[in-house]
């Protein structure tokens, strides 16, 4: 009995661009010895998560929480 023949496929190659990790460093703000967050806390997670500022909204990206800005 004769065996099917396989077709082997090429590794797939990658969509789009490569996830870039969160600088932290970037969300807080140095004057004098104390520290001050830039960002808006997520009110539903707590203090350890902050809200992505989008051109017309405020975002969660743990929990999907959203915070329109009114219109000008």
């Amino acid at each position: 009995m004769a065996s099917k023949k396989v077709n082997k496929k090429g590794k797939k190659q990658r969509k789009g661009r490569k996830h870039e990790s969160v600088k932290v460093w970037t969300k807080y703000e140095v004057s004098g010895n104390s520290l001050k967050r830039k960002n808006k806390a997520c009110p539903r997670c707590g203090p350890g998560t902050f809200l992505s500022d989008n051109k017309n909204r405020k975002y969660c990206g743990k929990c999907g929480y959203t915070e329109l800005s009114k219109k000008e």
